[in-house]
């Protein structure tokens, strides 16, 4: 997996507040082999491994950002992240006027997801970053926390040392600790941070809202509804997945046997990837199209009747909700034939992912937590299998041969160079190297 840390070494500079002048230090931070920090003093012209800046203030808002950096997801693709969220994810709100790199962190629950520019000439900074990231890094979120609380356990450490403590920090550490160390309070503060707002700051009436829906879907089912009907939501409220919930549905037993989330190791879409591939050797159909009617099959629903469905109002989720007699009701989101039958399959793959913990609700939104790349590498995989695919198309890459390989594997053409780009068949142009278009701080 790949490292990240950080690399610190004090100096006694400036005149600042005594939490920030005790810290002073030349600082840098890798991810992987590349050194985050490494720049250019526009004063000395000179390039260096680390830059002088004040731990505290970066200590103070991985602090801050807590739990937000660990439980809030990016927004969807297209959404342009608001102000608030921003704030807690990119290491530039760091602030007290020094100048940080453009790093963006954003949790998807099991990875922490890191992206990295350089910083261009014409930033007018005298510090120019020159290192960055030409895709996303994952660190584990355990070894992301571990290497947070070291840095910021070390730095209320120096402060202590030399006399200055009771800090904000210092505060401030000492109630983060608290709630993670009683399992109740850390769920609340996690449950606060999937629907965007930072500790106390949510409604209650909202709070008590959501700790109801919680016991009534389960934990898992509401960290993946909670961001899409949270904070953000403009016109939209929890009240709306009650409302989902309660609509008309597709009813049945489904067939597919749950495989549980250890059934493989790796990343989201390569356990994703060894479930659907496992599924269809049960099926003793490695590579053949599979139609409508099998999916149906799979999840204990009548074929006419997917096939009718519509949905009965615009929504942003497609649920299915566990009933009586091991029965789950569908309530999809999708309306084209093609997408319907990939959400479908996404939903089966959600319930071989959770379908074995009691009462869990299944969910699919458009966000990238695991969950949801897990269901998304699913679908693909099951629906078009990679080796099929380039049985079908024979090396030939075009787009008129991208579009037969869509309309035969009954996919869309987004989900074919998907899978051929994933699997390095063809180079497709996107920049990778940031989630969303960056304007430089200050933001508000």
């Amino acid at each position: 997996m790949t490292e990240f840390k950080f690399t610190y070494d004090w100096r006694a500079a400036g005149n600042d507040a005594p939490e920030f002048f005790h810290t002073m230090a030349d600082l840098a931070l890798h991810v992987g082999n590349v050194n985050l920090m490494k720049n250019e003093d526009i004063w000395s012209k000179t390039v260096r491994d680390s830059v002088l800046l004040s731990a505290y203030p970066l200590a103070m808002w991985l602090a801050s950002s807590w739990w937000k950096l660990n439980w809030e997801p990016l927004p969807a693709h297209g959404v342009r992240p608001s102000a608030d969220w921003r704030m807690a994810h990119e290491l530039g709100a760091a602030d007290h006027g020094f100048v940080w790199p453009h790093i963006i962190f954003a949790s998807d629950c099991e990875f922490m997801q890191i992206w990295a520019v350089p910083l261009s000439d014409d930033d007018n900074q005298s510090v120019r970053y020159l290192n960055g990231l030409e895709s996303p890094a994952f660190i584990t979120l355990a070894d992301f926390q571990r290497v947070a609380e070291d840095f910021i356990n070390t730095v209320l450490s120096r402060l202590n040392a030399l006399s200055c403590q009771s800090t904000d920090l210092s505060n401030l550490w000492q109630l983060i600790k608290e709630d993670n160390e009683d399992q109740e309070s850390a769920r609340y503060r996690r449950l606060e941070a999937e629907m965007g707002y930072d500790p106390d700051e949510c409604p209650e009436e909202l709070m008590n809202n959501a700790l109801a829906l919680e016991k009534k879907m389960g934990v898992a089912a509401l960290s993946e509804l909670a961001p899409v009907y949270g904070k953000s939501a403009m016109q939209t409220s929890l009240t709306a997945i009650e409302e989902i919930a309660d609509s008309p549905g597709m009813v049945g037993v489904p067939a597919a046997k749950p495989c549980g989330a250890s059934a493989a190791q790796g990343m989201p879409w390569q356990r994703a990837i060894s479930a659907a591939r496992s599924l269809r050797q049960t099926m003793s159909n490695p590579h053949g199209m599979i139609n409508n009617a099998k999916i149906c099959e799979l999840m204990g629903i009548r074929a006419s009747q997917f096939e009718q469905w519509s949905p009965v109002r615009r929504s942003y989720v497609a649920i299915a909700v566990p009933e009586s007699g091991n029965q789950f009701k569908l309530i999809p989101r999708k309306k084209h034939p093609d997408a319907k039958r990939f959400e479908l399959a996404r939903l089966l793959g959600d319930y071989l992912l959770t379908g074995h913990i009691n009462e869990q609700w299944l969910a699919s939104t458009d966000l990238s937590t695991s969950r949801q790349k897990y269901q998304r590498a699913f679908a693909a995989e099951f629906l078009c299998p990679t080796e099929a695919l380039r049985e079908f198309l024979q090396d030939d890459y075009s787009e008129d041969a991208i579009e037969d390989a869509a309309q035969h594997f009954q996919v869309s053409q987004a989900t074919i160079v998907f899978l051929l780009v994933n699997n390095r068949l063809i180079s497709y142009y996107t920049d990778t190297r940031l989630p969303y278009h960056f304007s430089a701080w200050p933001i508000l």
